[in-house]
């Protein structure tokens, strides 16, 4: 079972195919999944409650442990 900060980083991968330079530079910072698209927990984290619900609603939906 992925951890949640792996299963968001695999989500990035995916919608990026698969290309590791394209998530780290990746333009939509609307995306509620985007402070964590590098795979670590990052230091500082706007609070955006919406977005917050979002990544939230992402990880009870699940990635795949292929």
């Amino acid at each position: 079972m992925l951890t949640p900060i792996k299963a968001i980083r695999k989500k990035c991968l995916q919608c990026s195919n698969d290309q590791p330079k394209e998530v780290k530079e990746c333009p939509i910072k609307t995306c509620p999944l985007y402070p964590y698209r590098l795979g670590h927990r990052p230091s500082k984290i706007n609070s955006n409650a919406k977005s917050h619900k979002l990544a939230n609603d992402f990880l009870s939906e699940g990635v795949n442990d292929e």
